[in-house]
């Protein structure tokens, strides 16, 4: 049976013998998240949310027999179930002051001074469970533990599908802007030295990740056409070389998702140890690389609406969190192999990628590579889906 994100065979068996439906899971992941960029009241919106949430919990707990990922799972469904409480109750008191349950609310969702305080109290709560989701600073605290502590392909699935359906209702809902900017802030400063420490390459990419959403989040904050197309763009991009990522640790069958046990893959396997490279260099925003190209597109909007003091703090974040990116790039082509490890790697065996697992590193490399050559068509098409956001 097969599991999602170039992960091969991945299967969960009972007691009884009897293969879980774990495509089934995946397959809902991806439905609801199709369904959440197409709702248009805040009834499909909820059950849109909650539909891959249910899945992902199921899929970030299926390892059997292991405490972290039962951790994972528990962690993620407490979590999950306070925040679409929260955000229940904010769609609840504005679907009872503007007499629907449509999102197109008018005035009533950016809370207006003629309707009193009621309106952004359902906003706030609304835009809270949406960071939530988005794993966004200050409400990060779940997103190390359960990216460490589910299977990879779980943890792919975490960090990719939420992010680019919820992008699309957080432009349509309105959110608070002071939150946004707020989050977009923390989420910048935690993201860039939260990972500074990390030892595992799934906690590693979750603190990235939340870097990542600073740089989207301060683009939506703006609010102008231009910058929500750029953090579209970057959303885009941050996509694209996360499944490069995430495929290409798969593809290593690593035992306890060490950094170390990156070591010496540059010797044994050139082409995949590049690969890996230039993914990491390009989300630290090394020019001219695509990662480089998404931060810059984010910073202009932002120095032209005058938010310099953010602007700074971005660049010194980018700089700081390119330590990580380069350490990991150290530790391919550097580092040499442990005794430990080299006895592991010996018994493990060879590594095979599958057809599909290359299929995806090559897509993902060559539109990243296309994006540096060529950007016009990410433009164009990020023009037209920005139009269709509003």
């Amino acid at each position: 049976m097969l599991s999602p994100i170039g992960s091969g065979r991945y299967r969960l068996r009972e007691e009884t013998g009897a293969e879980a439906p774990i495509p089934i899971l995946v397959m809902m992941v991806a439905i609801g998240g199709v369904l959440l960029v197409c709702s248009s009241n805040w009834l499909t919106v909820y059950l849109a949310i909650e539909l891959p949430t249910l899945s992902l919990f199921v899929l970030a707990a299926q390892q059997r027999g292991s405490g972290r990922s039962a951790e994972a799972g528990i962690k993620y469904f407490v979590l999950g179930a306070l925040t679409s409480g929260l955000f229940l109750f904010g769609c609840a008191i504005l679907i009872g002051l503007a007499g629907g349950a449509s999102i197109p609310c008018g005035d009533l969702i950016h809370g207006p001074a003629n309707v009193g305080v009621v309106p952004p109290l359902g906003s706030l709560l609304i835009t809270v469970a949406l960071l939530f989701k988005l794993a966004s600073a200050p409400f990060h605290m779940w997103a190390p533990d359960v990216y460490d502590g589910a299977p990879t392909p779980t943890t792919a699935l975490l960090a990719i599908v939420p992010k680019v359906a919820i992008f699309s209702i957080l432009v349509s809902v309105g959110p608070i802007i002071n939150l946004l900017l707020l989050g977009a802030v923390l989420s910048l400063v935690v993201g860039s030295l939260g990972a500074l420490n990390q030892t595992k390459i799934k906690r590693l990419l979750a603190y990235s990740g939340i870097g990542h959403m600073g740089f989207i989040l301060w683009g939506l904050e703006i609010g102008t056409f231009e910058s929500i197309q750029a953090s579209l763009i970057y959303l885009t991009i941050y996509v694209i070389m996360s499944i490069s990522i995430f495929t290409i640790v798969l593809s290593q069958g690593l035992n306890r998702n060490y950094l170390v046990e990156l070591s010496g893959l540059s010797r044994g396997e050139p082409a995949l140890a590049l690969s890996l490279a230039l993914t990491l260099l390009s989300m630290a925003g090394i020019p001219p690389l695509v990662g480089f190209m998404a931060k810059w597109w984010v910073l202009l909007p932002g120095v032209v609406n005058h938010y310099y003091v953010v602007a700074v703090l971005a660049v010194v974040c980018s700089v700081v969190a390119g330590v990580y990116y380069v350490r990991v790039v150290k530790i391919l082509y550097f580092q040499t192999d442990y005794p430990v490890l080299l006895g592991i790697k010996a018994l493990r065996g060879a590594n095979q990628i599958n057809l599909r697992k290359g299929l995806l590193i090559s897509v993902s490399l060559y539109a990243i590579a296309c994006t540096i050559i060529s950007p016009n068509f990410l433009l164009q098409l990020s023009h037209w889906c920005t139009i269709g956001l509003f």
